[in-house]
């Protein structure tokens, strides 16, 4: 690789490429990270250096080819996660860093790692694969690979004219597979294109009738060249519509809201209890209790139910001469979904 390098001067940074990527920019970003946003190209171009035989022997493409197709990830990637990246010591690793994940692929499983704990996200039926408008049938035998995410459309492998509203690196998508008029009784497999084919079927068809099946797929990831490959046993058709598909969590703000109760203490001396309570679906953070200058707080503390901080709780102190307002607040968060 480092025979046949070219440097490129984009957007101020200085970014070594291989000759056959020569023409893709480095996209800057605001990300911030351990290492500072102006070194992007340089650990950019570490990683395509370090990976681009790798990935080529992995998923059978020209180094070139790979190195254009993981450069949105590239472009994205936060800061410190590239640079996670340039120094991961396997390619599984380098791929995780990638992603967003701090774990290595021999630690435990966390909350929203790029192979479990993921959100499903539903679509409307659309075709991303139909062999008989394009490629014709796959030969007895073999396998054919394919992509689960363009920018444009699905088009040039038989699917719609869009995108599908398919995101840039999924995990895996739900699908509807129709194996259409094989030539014998047989199977479909599909599986990751960066793996080797599993002992296993994902479709069993009949000779000279579409059978179809709702199935969900694990794809190659990030930025591969295709996200999966479709192997059968005898030739046939092939035609694939996604209904779905699976991703990581999104970290998002803490929705949050205050919660208060205003009034007026009874015309008694001694403690008298006030509080206020959080939306259904809220925990409470914080809070406190308030009143003009000189009013009693006894006691300021979460209000808890079954076990869980749902609102907040004062013990105030009432007077026999004068009426004395007070305010209850209370701080409650949710966490969001995707």
């Amino acid at each position: 690789m480092r025979n046949a390098l070219v440097k490129l001067s984009l957007i101020g940074l200085a970014v070594v490429v291989p000759t056959a990527a020569a023409g893709m920019l480095w996209l800057s970003s605001n990300s911030t990270g351990l290492a500072p946003e102006s070194m992007r190209g340089e650990l950019a171009d570490g990683i395509v250096d370090a990976w681009s035989s790798e990935a080529s022997k992995r998923y059978g493409v020209a180094p070139g080819e790979w190195a254009r197709s993981v450069q949105p990830a590239l472009a994205k990637a936060d800061i410190a996660n590239l640079e996670r990246a340039a120094s991961a010591p396997s390619f599984e690793s380098m791929s995780l860093s990638l992603l967003g994940s701090t774990q290595s692929p021999a630690t435990s499983m966390k909350l929203g790692t790029a192979g479990s704990d993921l959100v499903y996200t539903p679509l409307t039926p659309c075709r991303i694969v139909d062999t008989r408008v394009t490629g014709g049938p796959i030969a007895s035998n073999t396998m054919r690979s394919f992509v689960a995410y363009t920018a444009t459309d699905f088009s040039a492998q038989g699917g719609d004219a869009t995108n599908c509203n398919l995101p840039e690196n999924v995990s895996a998508i739900t699908v509807k597979i129709t194996a259409s008029n094989p030539i014998a009784n047989g199977y479909l497999t599909v599986f990751p294109s960066n793996e080797a084919r599993p002992f296993a079927s994902s479709l069993n068809y009949i000779a000279n009738i579409d059978t179809s099946n709702e199935s969900h797929f694990r794809l190659c990831r990030p930025s591969c060249p295709t996200g999966f490959s479709v192997y059968t046993l005898f030739q046939s058709n092939v035609v694939i519509d996604v209904n779905g598909y699976f991703m990581e969590p999104e970290a998002t703000e803490l929705d949050c809201t205050v919660a208060q109760q205003t009034g007026n203490l009874a015309l008694l001396g001694g403690l008298q209890p006030r509080s206020v309570s959080c939306p259904a679906g809220y925990t409470a953070t914080g809070g406190g209790c308030g009143g003009p200058l000189g009013i009693g707080v006894s006691n300021s503390q979460p209000l808890v139910t079954a076990g869980r901080p749902t609102g907040w709780s004062c013990d105030l102190v009432g007077s026999l001469l004068s009426i004395i307002s007070y305010q209850v607040s209370a701080t409650c968060c949710r966490t969001p979904g995707r």
